[in-house]
């Protein structure tokens, strides 16, 4: 029945993905895959359609818009606790409990605020369901990251690109609810009954346990943590900044080209619209791409387009091909940073990945409080250019980052060409550029 889920992932995949459980079947593969992607599907769905049933919550609430608005502050903040909790927590007790937990706690909190009378009792639904969103969207990518440790970069992207599909369909979803019975909270019903259906499915999946390596003599050995590394903060900065400016350019994009060309706010919500789009389609090319190209390689790529096309949007000011075009760009490149930050973390710091994986997707978390607000404040303060400009500015410095991160491969490549001096073992896997294969892979005999 679902083989063909099973053969779509596959042929992506390029060839047959190994766990690192010696004992897993195809079967425990597609199970794996099918469940993510539907939790996946259903929480963008969930993610997307909380904005055009904000009316009736008001009204259910007897509350005005904006008051009603401090819901997405709730599920923001309930989604950073759980992005540092969760993490860690997969590491002590495995992935498959933590889900479990952000599914019956995301499921009840939607149930609560659908079913709300008052404000301070939909802000409190909406924290608890914040707490299991987070803790659902942490564990799924670690998941599909270790798991899948021979190809991540693909299935990481893969398993996204569900939840794009889902944040496009939910205001669809939630439009056809108004349409039909004059309110959107039907939505919220039907993704709440789905969180909790799916639990006796998730309970029942076979997921490995993960074994972190010994510690290697100079490094974990002398006491060093996962959280007292320069490279884990490194990367958390990149993952603050970019989610900070994903979130902020789609926000305000429709705003920015009403205030750069003749076009409308109604205009610049449609071509919103392409932009996240655009974002999707560049999951499924990073999940192409992955077959071939390492994460290193996808990543640095990505962050190359991102400058471009920050930098083509503020040189763009009343040009709505060349706008057009940035946005495109920017979508693109967006895409695969998420999923492929999250595989080279999770390759990187073995010794605890859903530590280093919680650091740096609650920095994330931050970045998407702060920067879409500051990007606002100079739009409307300085003028369209100069929120440009902040985009541009972070994706340069994600830019340098990177590449300051990498520079011990390169450095050690170049001291490798010098005669009479021995390449030395690389220290981590983001600075060995093998961040596909990091893992130890057993591979089961076939049958």
């Amino acid at each position: 029945m679902a083989q063909p889920y099973y053969y779509i992932f596959r042929r992506l995949a390029g060839r047959r993905l190994t766990l690192y459980d010696t004992g897993m079947r195809d079967k425990d593969t597609l199970h794996i895959m099918v469940a993510s992607a539907l939790v996946f599907f259903v929480i963008g769905v969930l993610a997307a359609a909380i904005g055009p049933v904000l009316p009736d919550l008001a009204a259910n609430t007897g509350s005005t818009l904006v008051e009603v608005g401090s819901v997405f502050s709730a599920i923001f903040l309930g989604g950073f606790v759980a992005q540092l909790l969760a993490g860690p927590a997969s590491d002590r007790w495995g992935q498959r409990p933590i889900l479990l937990i952000g599914l019956v706690l995301c499921a009840i909190g939607i149930l609560g605020v659908s079913m709300s009378k008052s404000l301070p009792l939909a802000v409190a639904s909406m924290l608890l369901a914040g707490f299991g969103d987070g803790a659902i969207i942490m564990v799924l990518n670690i998941m599909a990251a270790l798991v899948f440790a021979s190809r991540s970069v693909v299935v990481t992207n893969l398993l996204n690109v569900f939840f794009g599909v889902g944040a496009i369909a939910g205001p669809a979803f939630a439009g056809y609810a108004l349409a039909t019975w004059g309110t959107g909270l039907p939505i919220l019903w039907v993704t709440g009954v789905l969180l909790f259906a799916v639990v006796p499915y998730v309970a029942r999946l076979r997921i490995p346990a993960y074994t972190a390596p010994a510690p290697k003599e100079g490094t974990e050995a002398r006491g060093t943590s996962v959280y007292g590394s320069p490279l884990l903060w490194a990367i958390g900065v990149l993952l603050m900044l970019y989610v900070g400016s994903e979130i902020g350019t789609g926000g305000w994009t429709a705003t920015y080209i009403a205030r750069t060309t003749t076009l409308g706010v109604e205009a610049g919500a449609l071509i919103t619209s392409g932009f996240w789009l655009s974002l999707t389609g560049g999951r499924i090319l990073a999940a192409l791409l992955g077959r071939w190209a390492r994460a290193d390689t996808v990543l640095l790529g990505s962050l190359g387009g991102v400058f471009v096309g920050a930098l083509l949007l503020t040189l763009s000011a009343g040009n709505v091909a060349v706008t057009i075009a940035a946005l495109v760009i920017l979508g693109l490149s967006f895409g695969p940073v998420y999923p492929t930050v999250i595989t080279l973390v999770t390759a990187t710091f073995r010794q605890g990945p859903g530590k280093a994986a919680g650091v740096v997707v609650a920095m994330g978390s931050i970045g998407g409080m702060v920067l879409p607000w500051l990007q606002g404040v100079l739009l409307e303060g300085i003028g369209p250019r100069a929120s440009a400009t902040l985009v541009a500015g972070s994706a340069l410095t994600m830019l340098a980052l990177y590449v300051a991160a990498r520079l011990p491969m390169l450095r050690r490549s170049f001291g490798a060409l010098v005669p009479g001096r021995r390449k030395a073992s690389m220290a981590t896997p983001l600075a060995q550029g093998l961040p596909e294969n990091t893992l130890p892979v057993q591979r089961r005999p076939e049958s």
